[in-house]
């Protein structure tokens, strides 16, 4: 199988290479500043291994955004596999089932 060249794209598929290219660097430059900025107490694990892992592309800065940060989606969609600072407990009008 031939790999296509850049002359060889078509200008949707060159315009759709370059939107994605620089969504891919955007989260990048976000996950490593938010890294820099945020103390060790913020991030989950070692801030030097998450700046690594920002690196593999796209799957690095969405795990860490996500699984990373304390304070990231998955401490609020899951809350039970995440450890988090911040726990509430139910309450009896949380527990009652959803009614009309």
């Amino acid at each position: 199988m031939n790999r296509k060249r850049w002359a060889d794209l078509s200008s949707g598929q060159k315009m759709a290479m370059i939107v994605l290219g620089t969504i891919q660097f955007g989260l990048l430059a976000a996950a490593l500043w938010d890294i820099a900025h945020r103390t060790a107490d913020e991030v989950r694990g070692d801030r030097r291994l998450w700046a690594g892992i920002v690196f593999i592309n796209w799957f690095g800065p969405l795990a860490y955004f996500t699984i990373g940060r304390k304070d990231g989606l998955c401490s609020r969609w899951c809350g039970s596999c995440c450890e988090s600072e911040s726990t509430t407990s139910l309450t009896e009008s949380d527990s009652e089932p959803f009614s009309l």
